[in-house]
């Protein structure tokens, strides 16, 4: 049997662009899916931004379901309750057509489905009704089970914890309690694996770039399973691009080092993408005809195209380009161009700046 688990795709009606574009990675989801076969589609919580999203992109979900020949299941996330109104309007209570499976029993649902049992956990403030009643010892091969929260352990990503929203944790010890093999889980936005116990875990990410900062390509994850064997297998979306940061280094004149090709060479239209600027100049006016210019060319072609405001790491020094030393030291880095790796080369032209312009204020 093979699966497809996807989580975050967080369906949007704020703006025509992001139902366009959240409504696109949808169809490439569900596209693949069928393409590759996938018995079962899992959708680990946040397909839809706000309960308000679900109920207007509800029809233009089910629309693309119908091409789909296998069964959904649709566990709700945080972000499917907010801005609901009242207890009233519960998921099942709308239409989702006999391929789409809403699992919002709580605190789980054991059900099994072609030799596999599957344990749903939709998204709950506390988890601990788990403890009070765990489900009954596996009587297949296989459990797999399906979440949206944070497992502890594996919400850093570096210097803190993610920003997605706290709280909503799933206690270790609860999930050995829960006999799985695996856990198809969302919430948080960076893909990665673990395991806990005899489980292993694993989070697909976000299926797209819901805001500024998530780094790396937008996916899903395929689970194999052969008899009582569970492989996964990362897939990414074309239509997710990605979120960029490109840097900018600026000449003494203010003028960009590169031309607006090479920065955006190996960029998607999908991208969201930021410039950020570095440099030792003589003003900013280079740099404003810069942005200007790329506005005008370049922003209708992406997603999201911006400039970062922080312009901390650009010093402005008034005919910096007439100063000698500089000069001499821009023209040994010139020669030298071709012999270095790009970035080395534009670091070591900025540090080699930096350490003249100490120099000459510390004599």
């Amino acid at each position: 049997m093979k699966l497809l688990q996807v989580s975050d795709l967080h369906l949007s009606q704020s703006s025509k662009d992001e139902k366009n574009y959240s409504l696109a990675v949808l169809g490439e989801i569900f596209e693949t899916a069928e393409q590759t076969k996938c018995d079962r589609i899992l959708f680990c919580g946040d397909l839809f931004n706000t309960f308000p999203d679900l109920e207007a992109l509800r029809s233009e979900f089910l629309k693309v379901v119908s091409s789909y020949s296998g069964i959904v299941y649709f566990l709700p996330g945080n972000h499917e309750i907010l801005e609901k109104k009242g207890n009233s309007n519960r998921y099942v209570d709308y239409d989702w057509s006999e391929k789409v499976k809403v699992l919002d029993e709580t605190p789980y649902r054991l059900f099994e489905d072609t030799g596999i049992e599957f344990v749903s956990i939709p998204h709950q403030e506390n988890y601990s009704g788990l403890l009070l009643s765990p489900p009954p010892p596996k009587q297949t091969k296989v459990r797999i089970g399906l979440a949206h929260g944070t497992v502890p352990g594996m919400s850093f990503t570096g210097l803190s914890e993610e920003e997605e929203e706290g709280g909503s944790y799933l206690d270790p010890q609860l999930i050995q309690n829960l006999g799985l093999d695996y856990l198809a889980i969302g919430h948080l936005h960076r893909a990665r694996m673990g395991s806990v116990g005899n489980c292993s875990v694993g989070y697909a990410g976000s299926s797209r770039v819901w805001r500024k900062g998530e780094l790396g390509p937008r996916g899903g994850i395929f689970i194999h399973i052969d008899g009582s064997k569970v492989r996964t297998e990362p897939v990414y979306w074309k239509e997710a691009g990605e979120y960029r940061e490109i840097l900018v280094t600026l000449d003494t004149e203010g003028k960009p080092e590169e031309s607006i090709e090479t920065y955006l060479r190996g960029t998607n239209p999908k991208d969201w993408i930021v410039f950020r600027f570095a440099g030792y100049v003589d003003s900013m006016a280079e740099k404003q005809k810069f942005q200007e210019t790329f506005l005008r060319e370049w922003k209708s072609k992406y997603r999201i195209l911006e400039f970062d405001p922080d312009e901390s790491q650009i010093t402005v020094i008034q005919h910096l380009s007439e100063n000698e030393f500089v000069k001499q030291f821009l023209d040994k880095m010139n020669e030298r161009k071709e012999q270095m790796e790009p970035l080395l080369w534009r670091q070591t032209r900025v540090t080699g700046i930096r350490l003249i312009l100490e120099g000459k204020k510390n004599r």
